[in-house]
């Protein structure tokens, strides 16, 4: 029952709403009280305990214990807003105040536990009293999205409740009709009942966690280096078959996998398809095959750049644009000192709205388009900013003009920027939490200049793990701070926010960079595919005069390093902010279920004390043992039958001991003894217990010794072909094979 008072205060729907634990100790104690009274009915009943729960959910929601010294003032306070609340209700208008949900939750806990406890001590009903506190926690989980491991809590207590609860029952009934029943059942009942508790805990922990991504990345984890070498031995031997398409490696590091990856949502786990959505030739091929093991260090790094974002809302990105025109030729883009001139020609091969691609920013465009300018050109004196080109064409081509700076050329840049360029680039909402802004800080704490900052910005981030597994972020989270000190796992989007969202709060301007990376190089045709998986998000930063540079946060992608570079100490990083939330939860799901062992280990090591204490003290009779006797035949299909004479019956249940040993395959030589051992046990009770019930007054009675003496000879031979007969059934049941030698032919 306080499961559901936890799960509501884990769900922090309202400020101090910690009160609910005791109203729900006070709602099970009344509730048992008032169950216990058998003399009082509904009447008395009802009116008692809705009079006690207004009063315990008023003290919760006014913060004050009425009747006290005191306490007046703050009771009407609450009568009064309630009163307004009641006003607004029936008139169509709002409130906002968190005392009134306060208190219909109190009510609705102090009611479902008053329930609970009047079905599980009046009426006996087990189900019944778990019902209303697992449906009200279920939806509070649901609608809060915390509290998921006190409801599987509840869950795993409830399984037990319902096997102590049912069992007591019954125990009840047959005591209520002279039925004899036998001692073992507790200990029995509560043994399954508490592994089948574990497995509802651990399924409810684990299930969610099993998905078809997540095997398979872990079969390929495990077994990636044989699958690498049995991919090169096909490759070797049978070199007539297509390869395997590289794109797939490719686009590690996507992010959205639409058509358009610059509407940048951050909604959660991202499609990776394979469809090719452009096709791109450049005057830059990649080596050739043959060439290829001897240039990996200089293969060109093609970032197929769609739009460029500057505005952060908290919850995504949003592109400005102050103007737009039509242009054909000649860009106004100032010409960064050292470049490398690149031509590219695209064609698109799946719908692309009106968003045009290219390397940087483009510096000549073939065919009529919209130039969306952020910053206008103002010549001579201001250089445009460009956010984009914008056509529905599916054909162009462009030439860009990618700056070449060497780090010392970064590291010299000044710090000083122009007006426009800061107000626009340095923008941060002022939802950004102050750890955001403050962990930016300590990361950048040792670079000397810009570019020294943006390198331990970029080396700090890629040291968080990536992931495509994670969820929307939450509903008034912002993204980055989501990223940063929650979620800890993400992908390019996330990357690429987060280190936006940290340069401008150390002063750097930076923005969001969207479009397309890479893509599979096809020789026979000159050209790079371009698939929907290669959407990459990064970004970008700004060095007066050189432009905007790309950098690369996301750890899968490999870090464009730039002539002379410098190793940063990894001593100047500080750590992230902790492991990722995903691995957090296994953590605290896998504490959970070590919890559960333990206390299931703990419950049936003292249900085991209690039962050998029952044991030590119950008197073993002759008569006593017979109706065991009898149980356990039973079960293994052999009823009583009142034709038989108790040695007629131990003769026939012995034969059953040894057939079920001749029909076991596995330890044979074991069963043929333990079939032994219990078949002469068996013929001294039958010939005790007839002396006993059909001798003359003046017989001799065993005694307990006696009695006890012949039932541990049995209890073992009775239990053993009891499981034995079972497994046989499962094999049966599962494909056929039950242990018995099977006819051949």
């Amino acid at each position: 029952m306080l499961c559901l008072p936890i799960a509501a205060i884990a769900a922090e729907w309202v400020p101090e709403d910690e009160r609910l634990l005791l109203l729900a100790l006070a709602a099970l104690l009344v509730g048992r009280w008032l169950a216990l009274r058998e003399d009082w009915g509904w009447n008395v009943w009802l009116p008692v305990g809705a009079s006690l729960g207004l009063l315990a959910a008023l003290s919760v929601a006014a913060h004050v214990v009425p009747f006290l010294p005191g306490s007046e003032k703050a009771v009407f306070d609450f009568v009064r807003r309630w009163v307004i609340w009641l006003e607004a209700t029936f008139s169509g208008g709002t409130s906002d105040d968190p005392d009134i949900f306060l208190f219909y939750a109190a009510l609705l806990c102090w009611v479902s536990v008053l329930l609970a406890a009047w079905a599980f001590y009046r009426r006996q009903r087990p189900l019944l009293a778990l019902l209303p506190p697992v449906v009200l926690s279920a939806l509070t989980v649901f609608y809060s999205g915390r509290g998921i491991l006190w409801l599987i809590w509840e869950l795993g207590c409830g399984v037990l409740l319902l096997a102590v609860g049912n069992l007591t029952r019954a125990q009840r009934t047959w005591e209520a009709k002279g039925l004899d029943y036998t001692t073992d059942l507790d200990f029995d009942t509560l043994t399954v009942a508490v592994l089948v508790a574990i497995a509802v805990v651990a399924l409810s922990l684990f299930g969610p966690l099993l998905s078809v991504r997540r095997i398979s990345d872990w079969v390929w984890r495990t077994f990636e280096e044989p699958a690498v070498w049995v991919q090169e031995t096909v490759e070797r031997l049978f070199g007539g078959v297509a390869s395997p398409d590289p794109s797939l490696q490719e686009g590690a590091g996507g992010g959205a996998g639409s058509y358009l990856p610059q509407s940048r949502l951050l909604s959660g786990r991202p499609d990776l398809l394979e469809q090719v959505v452009m096709i791109v030739r450049t005057d830059e091929p990649p080596p050739s095959p043959d060439d290829l093991p001897t240039a990996l260090d200089n293969l060109p790094r093609h970032y197929w750049r769609g739009a460029a974002f500057d505005y952060y809302t908290g919850r995504g990105w949003a592109m400005t644009v102050d103007s737009r025109e039509e242009v054909e030729g000649e860009l106004p883009l100032p010409t960064p000192p050292t470049y490398r001139q690149v031509t590219q020609h695209f064609e698109f091969t799946a719908p692309h709205g009106d968003t045009l691609y290219a390397l940087n920013a483009p510096t000549w465009v073939e065919r009529p388009v919209e130039v969306l300018w952020r910053i206008p050109p103002v010549p001579p004196s201001r250089d445009g900013d460009l956010a984009g080109l914008a056509s529905e064409v599916v054909s162009y081509t462009v030439i860009s003009r990618l700056p070449t700076p060497t780090a010392d050329d970064l590291r010299a840049v000044s710090s000083l920027y122009a007006p426009e360029i800061s107000a626009l680039y340095l923008q941060l909402p002022e939802t950004v939490p102050q750890r955001v802004i403050d962990l930016a800080l300590e990361v950048v704490a040792d670079g000397e200049t810009v570019y020294g900052r943006v390198r331990l910005l970029e080396r700090y981030l890629r040291a968080y793990p990536y992931s495509l597994e994670v969820e929307r972020p939450p509903e008034g989270r912002d993204v980055a701070d989501y990223f940063l000190f929650e979620l800890r796992e993400g992908y390019c989007d996330y990357y690429a926010t987060a280190f936006v969202v940290m340069a401008r709060a150390a002063g750097i301007p930076a923005r969001l960079a969207s479009g397309y990376v890479g893509g599979q190089y096809d020789f026979s045709s000159g050209a790079y595919l371009v698939r929907q998986l290669n959407g990459h998000s990064w970004p970008e930063v700004y060095f007066p005069g050189w432009g905007w540079i790309g950098f690369e946060p996301t750890g899968v992608r490999p870090v464009a390093e730039l002539p002379e570079e410098m190793p940063l100490p990894e001593e100047a990083l500080p750590r992230p902010t902790g492991p990722p939330a995903r691995v957090v939860r296994l953590r605290w799901r896998a504490a959970g279920l070590g919890l559960v062992v333990l206390v299931g280990a703990g419950l049936a090591a003292t249900v085991w004390l209690h039962r050998r204490r029952r044991q030590a003290a119950l008197v073993v009779t002759l008569p006593l043992v017979w109706g065991w006797v009898r149980r356990g035949g039973a079960q293994m299909g052999l009823p009583r039958d009142p034709a038989l004479t108790p040695q007629e019956y131990a003769a026939a249940l012995a034969a059953e001991l040894r057939a079920r040993a001749g029909r076991a395959r596995w330890r044979r030589d074991h069963w043929v003894g333990l079939a032994a051992r219990g078949g002469a046990a068996l013929e001294i009770l039958g010939v005790l217990y007839s002396v006993q019930i059909y001798g003359r007054p003046q017989a001799p009675v065993a005694d307990e010794r006696v009695a006890r003496g012949i039932w541990t000879r049995l209890r073992g031979p009775l239990r053993g072909f009891r499981w034995l007969g079972w497994g046989q059934w499962l094999g049966r049941w599962i494909g056929g094979y039950d242990g018995v030698a099977l006819p051949h032919g």
